[in-house]
């Protein structure tokens, strides 16, 4: 009978969600199928009932093999968990032909952690298909149909469960959505124009692949950062290197900051942005030399914040972003490594900051006062060893690789009186090194300014008695001089210093000729 058919889908439902606390996925509109989840010992146990009667076994098996595509598009398989598909058909009639060898176990995709399960729940069968479903999740067995009540008493708790379930249900379809709809993206669009306008402001007065604009508008510079200008490392959140790097950083802004905003909502959203982006210009400081620009670091702060979102949505995280988020990650991961010109400290420092940050401002109407206070005290240590790093590795340095990055750079762009410069403020702040003379030497030649150069040179030689490249360059001025005897002394000493250099001697055997 109908009602005895939907009391036992229903009480079946009802056993799941209250006594084996089953989480209820989806109720279908007609209200005849439910799907159930529950993960617990390292297995997913995913369950669909429906009230449903097939004529066929073909039907039947036809059926199943829908509903297992369906759930595979629902719910991706990750990790290494069992993965164990329950589909419970209630119907007072069986299938005419032979059905039976449908209720085999059975792997799918030739994958031992996918198992699937059928159980045919019928008037004849339904205690010994109720527990050999429960025998299968390893749970003992059960008299929940071994008496059925009245058929007025059916159907009076049909009535009351079903109502219940399509509350709880509909309350969970509630929270969900307010769960993506907590904020409105203010911030981020607020944040887009900031951007978009500091980098039509810069293009407008300089330019902002010019090494020496970047440095002067505030890019991340760690000689200057050294001499006390830290908030560098808040002004290079917004500053840009060339419009594509622009578009790709305000392109992710716009996708992962509304996203992000929606979710956390506004304050919540803009404490994450400049928290993540702090960590991670600090962790960039930290591990790489170069001058360093870009919203990277904030931008791979709200993956985390996603990250912080999966750990405590699992099922609507993975439902709704995780295995694209994890592949998009990957991917700027990856080209972090490979690429030398991308800063991949800021990135994975933002990433790192971002989680820790959301874990400090929580999800909303979520508190956990203890691990909220642990949060921001990991955030400020792991900061303060940062910058302890930082500075000790940039004070540790006898050859300034931060500078020479930034000179070589300049010098290979031919960008020769922006060098000039840069030694010379560099020189302003007191710093007597001879690296300082040997780059401005090096830009002074290429300019033709011989005599400039080789006083530089002298002067980098004075300071460092053993500069092998300066008085290889000596050596090149004097060879240009025509003062051949000049020439080969400092290419003699050149080689001293450096015997295993081939291009010293390449050129002292030369000069020999």
């Amino acid at each position: 009978m109908y009602i005895t058919e939907r009391y036992t889908l229903l009480k079946t439902v009802e056993y799941l969600v209250n006594h084996e606390q089953f989480n209820l996925v989806q109720i279908m509109p007609n209200q005849k199928e439910y799907v159930l989840e529950k993960t617990e010992k390292g297995s997913t146990h995913i369950v669909t009932l429906s009230q449903q009667t097939f004529d066929w076994a073909r039907q039947l098996e036809r059926d199943v093999q829908e509903k297992t595509k369906s759930i595979f598009r629902q719910n991706p398989v990750r990790g290494r968990r069992n993965y164990f598909f329950h589909f419970i058909y209630v119907s007072d009639l069986l299938p005419v032909d032979h059905w039976e060898p449908l209720l085999k176990d059975r792997q799918l995709k030739n994958n031992k952690r996918l198992h699937s399960s059928v159980y045919l729940f019928s008037e004849e069968y339904v205690q010994e298909e109720f527990n050999r479903f429960l025998s299968r999740m390893g749970k003992e067995s059960s008299t929940l149909f071994a008496e059925y009540p009245t058929i007025e008493e059916q159907e009076s708790y049909t009535h009351y469960i079903e109502q219940q379930l399509l509350s709880t249900y509909k309350q969970q379809q509630r929270e969900i959505k307010e769960t993506f709809h907590f904020g409105k993206p203010r911030w981020t669009f607020l944040l887009i124009a900031i951007n978009v306008f500091i980098f039509m402001y810069m293009e407008s007065v300089g330019s902002s692949t010019n090494t020496k604009d970047l440095i002067d508008f505030g890019a991340k510079y760690n000689p200057a950062i050294i001499e006390g200008e830290w908030w560098r490392i808040f002004t290079s959140m917004f500053l840009h290197i060339g419009t594509l790097h622009l578009f790709m950083n305000m392109m992710a802004l716009y996708f992962l900051g509304e996203a992000v905003e929606r979710i956390f909502g506004s304050k919540r959203f803009l404490f994450i942005y400049l928290f993540s982006g702090l960590f991670g210009g600090v962790a960039s400081f930290a591990t790489n030399d170069a001058i360093a620009a870009g919203a990277s670091g904030a931008i791979f702060g709200l993956f985390g914040a996603l990250l912080f979102f999966g750990v405590h949505y699992k099922r609507l995280f993975f439902q709704t972003m995780g295995s694209s988020l994890f592949i998009v990650i990957g991917i700027n991961l990856v080209f972090g490594f490979t690429i030398p010109q991308i800063d991949n400290g800021a990135h994975l420092g933002g990433l790192i900051g971002g989680f820790i940050a959301s874990q400090i401002v929580h999800l909303p109407y979520k508190k956990a006062f203890i691990k909220q206070f642990i949060a921001f005290f990991m955030y400020i240590v792991i900061i303060a060893g940062l910058v302890l790093y930082g500075v000790n590795r940039a004070g540790s340095l006898d050859n300034p690789h931060t500078f020479s990055a930034t000179a070589q750079e300049l010098i290979g762009e031919g960008l020769y009186n922006e060098t000039i410069e840069l030694v010379n403020d560099e020189l302003d702040r007191g710093r007597e090194e001879a690296y300082l003379y040997f780059y401005r030497g090096v830009a002074y030649f290429e300019q033709k300014e011989i005599d400039l150069a080789e006083e530089d040179f002298h002067t980098a030689v004075e300071i460092d008695k053993d500069f092998a490249e300066a008085y290889f360059n000596l050596a090149v001025i004097h060879s240009r001089l025509m003062e051949e005897d000049e020439a080969l002394k400092y290419a003699e000493k050149a080689i001293e210093l450096q015997p295993d250099n081939e291009q010293f001697e390449e050129f002292y055997q030369k000069l020999k000729i």
